[in-house]
């Protein structure tokens, strides 16, 4: 049966294997680690998956290439740059088509790039900036290219050819795309693409009502996870509603979202007591919930020296009661239900008075 292939149809729609290469290695001990890697996908145990994957590539010579494409789509599941940069980089240097070359470039750039926002280690970000150089020689009409080199540029501070590429994204883009959306705020204030944007998001509120990240921009928001079996969640309400009151009538909304799974629960909670803001249930793996990185944490161990063995242990950590603020823009950072949050929330409600009046 044919592995899954297929990370890098995010951008065009072609596989990057060689026709002959889909069935894995040619090694025969890399054989063996490419099926116990495939076992431990049909398990859905992604973090074992990944080490013998790149076990089997190792033995393989690099010359795997179903096990690079699965390092670089585990490795963006789980934000493993290292493990992308290295899927990506055998994938550039193994595949002969140029389309599919390209895309094997973005996804290095895109490993680059956060490796060095994450060590803030500009040379990275200057090679992030080179692949994504080669991806556009390789494929003009690759508009995510321009949008990711937009942001590596950024990074570099050189806002005005950080703009150029942004506006070149624009004109490849549809309208309606939040990309797009997110580019034109770039153009406009390029300092925002180095800033910490609270990824695009949908969800419903308890009475039906559609909540996006567009339909928030342009308010200060309090975003607030909780939960009905959270034993100390209640405290909270308090001074949630003294905030609410505080800033009634002001460009502010407090967005409440419950990690419930049980609707009926959660629901006569909301009729028994009073919490403020709009209401929103959509358990840890709701699109909020993600967009945050709150959630219930499984810590393992690192994979044994022993070569062939996966030994995990779980640590179970939830990560509730947790607030955020959201500025007009679209910067988020958490915070403390605490006295200097009053401040803080008028400080960042001024911001955006100051920001219409400019305008």
């Amino acid at each position: 049966m044919r592995p899954y292939i297929g990370v890098l149809l995010v951008c065009l729609a072609m596989p990057l294997c060689a026709q002959n290469s889909l069935e894995g290695p040619t090694d025969k001990k890399a054989q063996k680690s490419y099926q116990e890697a495939l076992h431990y996908l049909q398990i859905h145990d992604e973090g074992s998956a990944l080490w013998f994957f790149r076990d089997a590539d190792k033995k393989d010579q690099g010359h795997c290439l179903p096990c690079q494409e699965q390092m670089v789509r585990i490795g963006l599941a789980r934000q493993n740059w290292k493990a992308v940069e290295d899927g990506a980089s055998g994938l550039a240097s193994e595949v002969q088509e140029p389309k599919q070359q390209a895309v094997a470039h973005y996804y290095l750039g895109m490993a680059l790039m956060h490796e060095g926002i994450d060590g803030r280690q500009d040379d990275l970000i200057s090679r992030a900036h080179g692949e994504f150089l080669k991806a556009t020689s390789l494929y003009p009409g690759f508009p995510d290219v321009a949008f990711e080199d937009g942001k590596a540029l950024a990074q570099l501070h050189r806002d005005d050819d950080a703009k150029a590429q942004f506006e070149k994204f624009i004109a490849m883009s549809p309208k309606g795309q939040f990309k797009r959306w997110r580019a034109q705020q770039f153009v406009s204030k390029p300092e925002l693409a180095r800033a910490n944007l609270v990824p695009e998001f949908t969800a419903f509120t308890v009475d039906g009502q559609r909540v996006t990240v567009r339909d928030l921009a342009g308010r200060v928001v309090l975003v607030h996870f909780w939960s009905t079996s959270c034993n100390t969640c209640p405290r909270d309400l308090p001074r949630l509603r003294a905030i609410a009151e505080k800033f009634q009538n002001q460009p502010f909304v407090i967005l409440s979202v419950s990690v419930d799974y049980q609707p009926a629960v959660w629901r006569s909670f909301l009729e028994k007591n009073d919490v403020p803001g709009l209401q929103c249930m959509e358990g840890f793996n709701g699109p909020i919930a993600q967009a945050f990185g709150v959630g219930f944490h499984f810590q393992s161990s690192a994979d044994n020296p022993i070569a062939g063995t996966w030994i995990t242990s779980y640590g179970m950590k939830q990560e509730i009661p947790k607030t955020f603020t959201i500025d007009a823009d679209g910067v988020f950072q958490e915070e403390k239900l605490s006295d200097s949050l009053d401040s803080r929330l008028q400080e960042l409600i001024a911001h955006v008075g100051q920001s219409q009046t400019s305008k």
